[in-house]
């Protein structure tokens, strides 16, 4: 007797099956154009159940924790640099207020608060408080950008070198994606307040869409919302948990924030690659 199965009656000719279909207009997963996201690949398929993203609470801070003691001296160093753009931001902002505002209206206090009270002078404080505002947000999101550059080099087995981090970024796409970012997260926040909460975790993951995956800044904010919508469990805990974590050390006299930020980011990094379907370097 054969043991030959039967032929397939739709195949009898022998002619091989039809390709797949073409991937989908809006790319893979909602998160770029032909699946942009995944540097052209498809994604692996939408996690069945909790915990099948390969993600969880107890892996990220510990990651983190241990990537940030083999990178401590180059995280100081970031956070060295940023603290000199603050403190250029604010002399600057000091220099434009005393040299235009009218000096009988506006005054320092005994705590150094700089203050107008009407006339010119009052005006004038307002516009160097709104330039001074926006190149200081604007500076913060770049230097937040490189390191956030640095940190997906530590999830892909590379380490934290902060020298030559800001010419591998786009410097447009991260202002324009932090303006746009910033500008839904302000209304939301006139809106009661919380849908601005809810914006900015919406969000939270736009610019590592920007730095790692170089897509334009609407096309990020879409691939935040799509990846935090996929993962709303676990996006959500981390965001809770990392926020904490975050606070704590701004609570230990700001010198434990030294750690809690890094390691708080560097644990966003892994855990944007596990939910991107990336793989992360142990």
């Amino acid at each position: 007797m054969s043991t030959l199965p039967p032929e397939d009656p739709q195949n009898a000719g022998g002619t091989p099956p039809p390709p797949p279909p073409p991937p989908p207009a809006g790319g893979y997963g909602g998160y770029g154009e032909a699946g942009a996201a995944y540097g052209g690949t498809p994604p692996p398929p939408p996690p069945a159940g909790p915990g099948s993203s390969g993600w969880s609470l107890g892996d990220a801070l510990s990651w983190g924790w241990a990537k940030f003691q083999a990178n401590v001296a180059q995280f100081i160093i970031a956070a060295v640099i940023l603290f000199v753009v603050v403190v250029i931001a604010e002399g600057i902002g000091f220099v434009i207020r005393l040299a235009l505002v009218h000096p009988g209206k506006c005054s320092y206090s005994a705590s150094g608060d700089f203050s107008c009270t009407s006339g010119s002078g009052f005006i004038v404080s307002l516009l160097a408080s709104a330039v001074m505002g926006f190149l200081f947000f604007v500076g913060a999101q770049i230097i937040g950008a490189m390191i956030i550059r640095g940190a997906l080099d530590v999830a892909e087995g590379r380490p934290f070198q902060v020298a030559g981090l800001f010419n591998r970024i786009d410097i447009r796409k991260v202002v324009i994606a932090s303006l746009l970012t910033g500008a839904i997260v302000f209304v939301g926040t006139l809106l009661c307040y919380l849908p601005g909460l809810i914006a900015a975790f919406v969000l939270s993951y736009t610019l590592f869409f920007v730095v790692d995956k170089d897509l334009e800044p609407v096309e990020a904010v879409k691939a935040s919302f799509n990846l935090v919508k996929d993962h709303i469990g676990d996006t959500l805990i981390w965001y809770i948990v990392g926020g904490i974590v975050a606070i704590v050390g701004v609570c230990l006299c700001l010198v434990g924030a030294l750690v809690t930020f890094p390691v708080v980011l560097l644990g966003t990094a892994y855990t944007y690659k596990k939910l991107t379907g990336q793989a992360v370097a142990a």
